[in-house]
C-alpha cells in the first residue's frame, strides 16, 4: 500500500529534500519550514507539475480566526471590565506586552492568502460598534454606582457587578477608562478608518462616524479621506511626521492640525456648493453633536465625572491614532502634485497585527488604492519601506529616541538611496535631511 506524504506539521523538521511515494508518483518535499511558509511539492510522473501546499496559518480557516481577533479581544476586554479591580488595567497591559510578544513570535503573513468570504469580513467590521457600546456600558457600570438593567445583564453572564465595584478603587477606575480608550483607538478608529472610506455606503459611513465619536474625533472622517490622502508626505499634511520629530510633539501638532483642517474642508465644501453653513448642513459640526451624545451617555451612567471619564478615554483613543499616524509615514517626503506611490508609506507584514487591525499595516497599498477593501490589500514587494517590527511594537520603540534613531535612521538612508525620486532627494538635500 502506498505511503502517504506526511502533514505540514511533521515537515517542519525537514531541512533537506525528502522523497515519498504517493499513488504511484514520486513526491519531493523541498524546504519545509514553519507553519506560515509555503511548502513546495514537486510531483514527477509522465508529466511533471509543481504545486504549493498552503501553510496552516495561511488557510481560510486560520484567517477566519485571524480577522476575528479584534472583536475577540474586545470581548475579552468586556470580561475584564465586568470583573473589576486590577483586571481593569488588563486591556492596556495586553496591548503593550502580550500582543507585541506574540506578534514577533508569529512572524510575517504571506501575500494573497486564502481569505474568508466578503460577508464575513464586513460582519467583523460592523460588529465592532455594538461590542464597544457594550464595553462602555459595562465599564461605566463598574466605575460608577451601577445601573439595575446593566447589573441584571452582567449577572446573567455570571459576573458579580457589586463585587466588581467594591474591588475597583480610584487607580483601577483610571485603568479601566484608559484601557477602554485603547480599545476605542485600536478597535474603534481602525474599523472607522475602513468604514469611512465608503462614503457612498451611508450605513457603513455613519457607523464609522459613531465609532469616531467615542474618541471625540468625527472630523477624522473628513480630513483623512479628503486631506491626508491628497497631501500625504508634504508639508500640507499634519499627519505626516517629519524626520527627527519626537512622537509626543507630533501627536499634539497632528491632532490640532487635523481638527482645524477637517473644519476648513467642510466649510469650503459648503461654499463651493452654495449651501448655507449651518450646523444641520455641516458634516463637521454634526459630528461634534454625535460626540456630545457619547458624553451624555457617560454622564448618565456616572454623573458629572463622566465628562472627565469620556475625555480620558477619548484622549487615549486619539493618542493611539496619532501614534499609528507617526509610524505610517515617518520621515517620508513627496513632491506636491506628484502621484502617491508605494514608497510614501511604511508597511509591516506581521501576521498578528495585520489581522488585528484589518491589514492597516499594508499601508502603501491602501494609499495607492484608497477604496480597495482591506482583504484585497497586497504587499508592495520592495516598492515600500518596511518596519522590522509590527506597528504596535515599533510605536513602543519610538518612545525612546536613541533606540528609535538606531532603527529608523538606516531605513531612512535606504529609502533616500533606493526608493526616493531624484526630486525627493533634492528636496531632502535642500533641507539638510538627506541621509547617507
Amino acid at each position: 500500500m502506498a505511503r502517504r506524504a506526511p502533514k505540514a506539521k511533521n515537515l517542519e523538521k525537514a531541512n533537506k529534500k525528502r522523497v515519498y511515494s504517493s499513488a504511484g508518483r514520486t513526491v519531493a518535499l523541498r524546504g519545509a519550514g514553519p507553519l506560515w511558509r509555503p511548502i513546495e511539492l514537486t510531483m514527477s510522473n509522465n508529466d511533471k507539475q509543481t504545486r504549493t501546499r498552503r501553510p496552516l496559518l495561511a488557510t481560510k480557516g486560520a484567517n477566519i480566526v485571524r480577522y476575528a481577533l479584534m472583536n475577540l479581544f474586545i470581548i475579552a476586554g468586556i470580561a475584564t471590565m465586568a470583573t473589576g479591580g486590577w483586571w481593569m488595567w488588563a486591556g492596556l497591559a495586553m496591548t503593550l506586552t502580550l500582543i507585541n510578544l506574540v506578534d514577533e513570535l508569529m512572524g510575517d503573513a504571506g501575500n494573497a492568502e486564502a481569505m474568508p468570504p466578503v460577508w464575513y469580513m464586513d460582519l467583523m467590521l460592523r460588529l465592532t460598534l455594538p461590542l464597544l457600546v457594550v464595553m462602555t456600558l459595562v465599564c461605566l457600570n463598574t466605575v460608577g454606582s451601577g445601573h439595575p438593567g446593566i447589573d441584571a445583564a452582567v449577572r446573567w453572564f455570571g459576573f458579580d457587578p457589586e463585587a466588581a465595584r467594591n474591588a475597583t478603587d480610584l487607580y483601577t477606575r483610571v485603568g479601566g477608562i484608559i484601557s477602554m480608550g485603547m480599545f476605542y483607538g485600536l478597535g474603534g478608529i481602525v474599523v472607522a478608518h475602513n468604514l469611512t472610506h465608503r462614503p457612498s455606503d451611508t450605513f457603513d459611513y455613519v457607523l464609522g462616524r459613531w465609532l469616531l465619536a467615542f474618541s471625540w474625533d468625527t472630523g477624522f472622517a473628513i480630513e483623512h479621506v479628503y486631506g491626508h490622502h491628497r497631501n500625504v508626505g508634504t508639508d500640507k499634511d499634519p499627519a505626516t511626521a517629519k524626520r527627527g520629530e519626537y512622537i509626543f510633539f507630533f501627536v499634539v501638532r497632528s491632532a490640532i492640525g487635523q481638527f482645524l483642517a477637517a473644519r476648513d474642508y467642510e466649510k469650503a465644501r459648503l461654499e463651493r456648493r452654495g449651501i448655507p453653513n449651518r450646523i444641520w448642513n455641516n458634516v463637521f459640526w454634526r459630528g461634534q453633536l454625535m460626540t456630545l451624545c457619547v458624553i451624555a451617555l457617560f454622564v448618565y451612567l456616572t454623573g458629572p465625572v463622566g465628562i472627565i471619564y469620556s475625555a480620558m478615554a477619548a484622549a487615549m483613543g486619539k493618542l493611539y491614532l496619532e501614534m499609528v499616524n507617526y509610524v505610517e509615514h515617518y520621515g517620508l517626503v513627496r513632491i506636491p502634485g506628484k502621484p502617491v506611490e508605494d514608497r510614501h508609506s511604511w508597511d509591516s507584514h506581521k501576521r498578528l497585527t495585520t489581522g488585528l487591525t484589518y491589514n492597516l499595516p499594508l499601508h502603501s497599498n491602501h494609499h495607492r488604492f484608497a477604496t480597495r477593501p482591506f482583504w484585497e490589500l497586497q504587499q508592495a514587494h520592495g516598492r515600500a519601506p518596511v518596519w522590522p517590527l509590527g506597528y504596535i511594537s515599533i510605536i513602543v520603540v519610538s518612545f525612546f529616541p536613541p533606540l528609535w534613531h538606531k532603527v529608523s535612521e538606516p531605513l531612512l538612508a535606504d529609502w533616500d538611496k533606493r526608493l526616493a525620486s531624484e526630486e525627493e532627494r533634492e528636496l531632502l538635500r535642500s533641507t539638510g535631511e538627506l541621509r547617507g
